[in-house]
C-alpha cells in the first residue's frame, strides 16, 4: 500500500514537540513556525492598503491574442495561454512570490491558428482546460497538467463542433466530476442557437460528450457564460436574445453526459448591448456575480449577484462600479479576502480594480487601485483582460496584452497569510508566552477539535397535531426529559414530554392545564430544587402559574395561581438556583408597560409570589431572562428605554427582588430578543433583531458585575432581513452557544457561537426546517448532551420537534488541507495537513 505512511506516523509521538506559544492558542489549532522559534495561530486577514505589484513580461512577440491565465492548484502555478507568432498558441508558466511574477521561456503548444476562448482548472484531474477557436471558430478541447517545477504537459487536442462559437464560459461541477462549455453559434438559424456540452477528463486526455450536446436557447445567443453553484447543483447561464435584444438567465442540470435545462427569465437593468460578460462565485456568500459591460453611453461596467434556490433563479439591481469610459468587464472572487475584485478598462487602455462586497443581493464598490495607466489592449480579437486567483499566496494575477511587449501580468494583493509556515497542529490548549505540544508534520494530532463544528439534525417529529402557539421547551433533569410547553388550538396551555435518544426525540401525548380561553405570552423553567416544570401565561382574565410534575412520558398539573392582571404582557421566567426561586418578567400593561418583574416560590405542586418590582420605567416589551450563576444575579433583557435594547440585573432576597440600573446594549429599535449564560466563559449571551442595522440577527456579550452589566461589540449571525423568533441556549457540553431562528425565506435556522472574552464568533448557519416557522424554544438536555428544538411548522400547521447534532467529527481515510485562514477541512488547498486515521486523529504530512 503506498500511501501507508499517511495512515501510520513513523514512531507515533516522537513528532510531537514542545514549543513556546505567541498567542492564546486553542487545542486543535492550526500553527506557523515564526522566525523566533515559537509559535502562532495560522491566520489570514485583509491588508490595510491593497497593493498592486509590477508589470511583468509573460512574452516579446510581435503579434498576441487573448492571453487567457488559469491557476493550477496542485502545482501553485498560474499558465497564460494566448495566440502568439503565426497565431501559434503559446504558453507560459508563472510563479508568484510575494507580488513578483516570474514566467517561464513561451513554448508553442499548437503550431496551427489557437485563440484561447477561456480556461478552467479541474481539480479532480488536477488540470488546466483550454478551449482555443481556429481561424473558423471552429473549437479545440485541450488538457494540461503542470509539475511543481513548472513543466507544462498537454494532452491531445479534441476537436468540437461543426459550428462557429462566439466566446462562451466553462464551468466545474464537482457532484459529476464534469467540465461544462456552453456557447452560442456564430452561425444563422439553429446553428446560432445556445449549446451546452459536458466532457469528462483522465489525466490529460479529455472525452467530450459531443452527442449529449444540449440547446439550451432556441434562438441566436451570441455571447454567454456559466457558473456552478455547489449548493442547488446547478449552472446558472446568462446569455443574450439576439432575437429581440434582452438577456435570459436559465438553469441547466448536469444528466448523465447531457443536461435538464429550467425556465428560462429575463434579466433586466442593464443599459444596452454588451460584448463581454463573465461570472464568479463569492462561496460565502454562496451568490454568483455577473459582470457585463454596458454598451450604451456613457459606457460602464456592471455587476450583479444571482442566487438559485432549487431551479429558482433571482438577481438585485445591477451595480455600475466604473459609471464611464468602460470598455470591459470582469472579476473574481478573492476567497482569502472574502471581496470580490471587479476590473474595468477604459477606451485609453487604463486598467482599474474595484473591491466589491455582497450583501444578499446587494453590491457596494469601493476603488482597490490601478492596474494599468495605459497600453491595455482591447481591440477586436485581444478582448480584454483575465483573472485568475492564486489560493496559495492570496492574490489576484491578471493577463492582457501590454502596449508593446506582449501579454504581460500583474499581481494585486489585498489579503496576507501566514499558511506558507504552518507547521503543525496543537494537541492542548496552550497560554500565550507558555510552553505546549505540538504534533509537527509527520505526527499525530489527537486533540479532536482539529474541525470546527457542524451542524445537523435529527428527524422533526410532531408533538402537537393541532396549532401550537407559544412554543417553549424546558429540561427536566431529576426525569431526564424535556417537556414543550404551548398554547394548544383550543386556547388551552399544553405540555407534552419528550425523551431523547441519539439524534432523535419522542413524545407522550399532550396534557392541558386547567386554565383555558385564549392563552398566550407562555413562559417555563425547571425549579431543580423541587424537581418540577413550571409555566407562566397570561388569558383574557389574569396571568397565571402552574407547577408541572413529571412522571414518565407525561406531565400533571397543580392548580393555577394568579400572578398577575389581564395587562400582564411579555411574559418570561428563569429559575435562580441560588436561591432556589423562579423569576418572572414581564410588560405591566397596567401600569405605563413599564418592566416589572415577581419571586415565585415553588411548595408541593402549587406556587406562591411576592411583591412585583419595577426595574424599568419606560415602555418594555420584546424580553427575555436568564440567571448568572457565577454572579447568582438575575439578568432581564429586552426592548425598554426609547425603544434601545436593554438590560438590567436584579439581585434575589427571600420573596422580592432589586434591580440595578439598566444598560442600554444596542441603540437601534430591538425585538426578538432572547438570552442564555454562558457557564464556561460566565458571559451573558443576548440575541436580538437589530433595527439599526437593516434588521439583521445579532449577538452580543455581556459581563455582570455586581448590579451592573457592560457588553463588547456586537457582532451579526444572520445578514438575511427581518431575523425573528430568536431562541438563544448554552451546550455546556460542547461549550458553545447555539441561536436558533426564523430566517428571511421563513425557514428555521441555527448558528454555533464560541465566546472569546467580550466577543462572539459563529459558524455557518444550518437549516433544521425547510418550511416556514414561528414560536420557536430551545433547551439544553444535559442527560444526552444535545439541544432540543421545538416549534410550530406554520406549513404543516402542526408543533414539532427535533434534536440538534453538533459535530466535527474527521471523515477517516480522507484528506484534509489547511486554509488561509488556518481551519482545516477537506476542500483542497495548497498546505495538506494530513489523512484522518479516526474521527479524532489526523496523521500529519511529512513534508519530505
Amino acid at each position: 500500500m503506498s500511501t501507508l505512511s499517511e495512515l501510520i506516523p513513523s514512531g507515533g509521538t516522537q513528532n510531537n514537540i514542545e514549543f513556546v506559544a505567541q498567542g492564546t492558542l486553542a487545542n486543535g489549532q492550526t500553527v506557523a513556525l515564526r522566525s523566533d522559534g515559537k509559535v502562532e495561530a495560522v491566520s489570514g486577514g485583509l491588508l490595510g492598503s491593497p497593493v498592486t505589484g509590477a508589470e511583468a513580461a509573460v512574452a516579446s512577440l510581435s503579434i498576441q491574442q487573448r492571453p487567457v491565465i488559469g491557476y493550477h492548484l496542485a502545482s501553485k502555478k498560474v499558465v497564460v495561454f494566448w495566440s502568439g507568432t503565426s497565431n501559434y498558441l503559446y504558453a507560459s508558466v508563472g510563479t508568484v512570490s510575494g507580488t513578483t511574477l516570474t514566467y517561464s521561456t513561451p513554448q508553442v503548444i499548437t503550431s496551427s491558428h489557437r485563440v484561447p476562448a477561456n480556461v478552467i482548472y479541474d481539480p479532480d484531474q488536477e488540470v488546466l482546460i483550454i478551449l482555443a477557436r481556429d481561424n473558423n471558430t471552429s473549437g479545440y478541447f485541450q488538457a494540461f497538467s503542470v509539475s511543481s517545477d513548472g513543466t507544462l504537459t498537454n494532452g491531445s487536442e479534441v476537436y468540437y463542433t461543426s459550428y462557429g462559437m462566439y466566446i462562451g464560459g466553462f464551468s466545474y461541477d464537482t457532484a459529476a466530476n464534469k467540465t461544462v462549455w456552453v456557447f452560442g453559434g456564430s452561425g444563422s438559424g439553429a446553428d446560432g442557437y445556445g449549446f451546452a456540452v459536458s466532457m469528462t477528463c483522465s489525466g490529460t486526455t479529455l472525452t467530450v460528450n459531443t452527442s449529449s450536446t444540449h440547446t439550451f436557447a432556441s434562438h441566436n445567443t451570441g455571447l454567454s457564460t456559466v457558473s456552478y453553484d455547489p449548493v442547488a447543483d446547478k449552472h446558472i447561464i446568462f446569455y443574450g436574445d439576439d432575437s429581440n435584444g434582452t438577456y435570459k438567465t436559465n438553469a441547466l442540470t448536469v444528466s448523465g453526459n447531457g443536461f435538464t435545462s429550467g425556465t428560462a427569465i429575463t434579466t433586466t437593468g442593464f443599459k444596452g448591448e454588451s460584448t463581454s460578460y463573465a461570472f464568479t462565485y463569492d462561496s460565502v456568500a454562496k451568490k454568483h456575480i455577473l459582470f457585463v459591460y454596458d454598451g450604451d453611453s456613457p459606457k460602464s461596467s456592471s455587476a450583479v449577484a444571482f442566487n438559485i434556490s432549487g431551479s429558482t433563479i433571482t438577481y438585485g439591481s445591477p451595480l455600475e462600479y466604473r459609471t464611464s469610459d468602460a470598455r470591459y468587464a470582469v472579476g473574481v472572487y478573492d476567497t482569502g479576502a472574502d471581496r470580490v475584485i471587479a476590473v474595468s478598462v477604459t477606451s485609453g487602455g487604463a486598467a482599474y480594480w474595484y473591491i466589491l462586497t455582497v450583501d444578499n443581493l446587494t453590491l457596494t464598490a469601493a476603488t482597490g487601485g490601478t492596474i494599468a495607466t495605459s497600453g491595455v489592449s482591447i481591440s477586436a480579437g485581444t478582448e480584454g483582460l483575465f483573472l485568475a486567483y492564486d489560493s496559495t499566496t492570496g492574490t489576484v494575477i491578471t493577463s492582457y496584452n501590454g502596449a508593446s511587449n506582449g501579454p504581460v501580468s500583474r499581481v494585486l494583493k489585498s489579503f496576507e497569510t501566514n499558511v506558507a509556515s504552518y507547521i503543525g497542529i496543537t494537541n492542548a490548549a496552550i497560554s500565550s508566552g507558555a510552553t505546549g505540544e505540538v504534533a509537527v508534520k509527520g505526527g499525530l494530532s489527537t486533540g479532536g477539535n482539529v474541525l470546527p463544528y457542524s451542524l445537523s439534525f435529527g428527524s422533526s417529529v410532531v408533538f402537537e397535531s393541532s396549532s401550537a402557539d407559544n412554543v417553549e421547551v424546558v429540561y427536566d433533569s431529576n426525569a431526564q426529559k424535556v417537556v414543550a410547553v404551548y398554547k394548544d388550538s383550543q386556547g388551552y396551555v399544553a405540555g407534552a414530554v419528550g425523551t431523547v435518544n441519539g439524534t432523535s426525540i419522542t413524545y407522550g401525548s399532550p396534557v392541558r392545564s386547567t386554565a383555558a380561553g385564549g392563552n398566550f405570552y407562555t413562559s417555563a423553567v425547571y425549579d431543580s430544587s423541587n424537581n418540577k416544570v413550571v409555566v407562566f401565561y397570561r388569558n383574557s382574565s389574569n396571568a397565571y402559574s402552574q407547577v408541572g410534575t413529571v412522571s414518565g412520558t407525561s406531565i400533571s398539573w397543580g392548580t393555577a395561581v394568579v400572578f398577575g392582571t389581564a395587562n400582564t404582557n411579555d411574559i418570561k421566567a428563569t429559575f435562580d438556583s441560588n436561591s432556589n426561586k423562579a423569576v418572572v418578567t414581564y410588560s405591566d400593561a397596567g401600569n405605563s408597560n413599564y418592566g416589572t418583574a415577581i419571586v415565585g416560590t415553588v411548595s408541593g405542586t402549587s406556587i406562591s409570589f411576592g411583591s412585583a418590582v419595577v426595574f424599568e420605567t419606560s415602555y418594555w416589551s420584546q424580553g427575555s431572562v436568564t440567571f448568572d450563576s457565577s454572579n447568582n444575579k438575575v439578568v432581564a433583557v429586552g426592548k425598554g428605554l426609547s425603544n434601545y435594547g436593554r438590560a438590567i440585573v436584579g439581585t434575589v432576597s427571600g420573596t422580592s427582588i432589586s434591580f440595578g440600573s439598566g444598560v442600554t446594549f444596542d441603540t437601534g429599535n430591538t425585538s426578538w430578543t432572547s438570552c442564555t449564560f454562558d457557564s464556561s466563559n460566565n458571559k451573558v449571551v443576548i440575541g436580538y433583531n437589530d433595527g439599526n442595522n437593516s434588521t439583521y440577527g445579532t449577538a452580543i456579550v455581556g459581563t455582570v458585575s455586581g448590579t451592573s452589566i457592560s457588553f463588547g461589540t456586537s457582532t451579526v449571525f444572520d445578514s438575511g432581513s427581518s431575523t425573528s423568533y430568536i431562541s438563544v441556549t448554552f451546550d455546556s457540553s460542547l461549550n458553545k452557544v447555539l441561536i436558533s431562528f426564523k430566517g428571511a425565506s421563513s425557514d428555521g435556522f441555527s448558528i454555533q457561537g464560541t465566546v472569546s472574552g467580550t466577543s462572539i464568533s459563529f459558524g455557518t448557519a444550518a437549516v433544521f426546517e425547510a418550511a416556514a416557522i414561528s414560536w420557536l424554544g430551545s433547551a439544553y438536555d444535559a442527560n444526552a448532551q444535545k439541544v432540543v428544538l421545538a416549534f410550530q411548522d406554520t406549513t404543516a400547521g402542526d408543533g414539532e420537534s427535533l434534536v440538534v447534532n453538533p459535530t466535527n467529527a474527521l471523515t477517516i481515510g480522507s484528506n484534509y488541507f489547511v486554509q488561509d485562514d488556518g481551519t482545516v477541512s477537506t476542500s483542497s488547498s495548497s498546505t495538506k495537513a494530513g489523512k484522518a486515521i479516526s474521527t479524532t486523529a489526523l496523521n500529519l504530512v511529512d513534508p519530505t
